[in-house]
């Protein structure tokens, strides 16, 4: 049954009681941010913890190669090395900083693995997808396990969080799980609505004061995942179980036609 949650004007689809997709807190990273020019290199540290999340869950695809230099074992791992050469990497970059992220992203994972992983994208002016992100998008994206980086702002910053986990119920909305690197080892809770046309939720607790109460709006989601998608392979295995079920059921008839 589907039904329709409303958000300060934006309706949503959403399937009643079966929406609470989320990913394995201990696959992912614990690298924290750290300063570099003037500022927080943030999305730096989401993504180097989305990559040891894709080693993990995906080990026989990625082993280390997207952090080579990862130090420690689940779900204790940091990589302060790549943080900071995927911080040069995109903040010392020219152009827009939504598409930049989204490049060196791809440059990163198919340097070090090529062919292995598809990328997607929501915000305005995306190829991908010119809207920022729905709820409905990041329940696809969870279920279909794939690391999800969102970038955020309000109190006049801009931060990068990891989301991992989305939780909906049609009667109170939508509740997320997320990482902040400024905060990485423990997971953050967080109720969505919906305002302006985007996402939204209220402070940023890993981050601290003053940013506690202060209304952040989600702009930017980003995910990746190994080709095909890991969606995918429960389909591929679903066609094969069926034609193995029909060529099964053929030889059987082949077989009582010939006795």
């Amino acid at each position: 049954m589907l039904v329709l949650v409303l958000w300060g004007g934006v309706a949503q689809t959403v399937r009643a009681g079966a929406i609470d997709p989320s990913e394995d807190f201990n696959n992912f990273g614990k690298q924290g941010n750290c300063r570099i020019s003037g500022g927080g290199i943030c999305a730096a540290a989401a993504a180097i913890n989305s990559f040891i999340f894709l080693e993990n869950q995906y080990p026989q695809i990625y082993g280390n190669k997207l952090t080579p230099n990862v130090v420690g074992a689940a779900p204790n791992q940091t990589d302060p090395t790549d943080r900071n050469a995927f911080g040069v990497l995109y903040y010392f970059g020219t152009g827009n900083p939504l598409d930049r992220y989204l490049a060196d992203k791809k440059l990163w994972i198919n340097s070090a693995a090529p062919g292995t992983t598809v990328f997607n994208s929501y915000y305005v002016g995306s190829a991908d997808n010119n809207r920022t992100p729905t709820a409905g998008d990041l329940i696809k994206e969870m279920q279909s396990q794939e690391d999800v980086e969102m970038f955020v702002s309000g109190g006049g910053i801009a931060h990068a969080i990891t989301l991992t986990g989305i939780s909906c119920q049609p009667l109170t909305g939508c509740v997320m799980t997320y990482q902040d690197p400024n905060s990485p080892m423990v997971q953050q809770t967080s109720q969505l609505t919906a305002g302006a046309g985007s996402l939204q939720f209220v402070g940023l607790p890993g981050t601290g004061a003053p940013y506690l109460t202060t209304q952040f709006t989600i702009y930017a989601a980003y995910s990746e995942s190994p080709v095909p998608e890991p969606s995918s392979f429960i389909l591929l295995g679903t066609g094969i179980a069926s034609l193995i079920g029909n060529w099964m059921r053929r030889k059987a008839r082949f077989r009582r036609s010939r006795s």
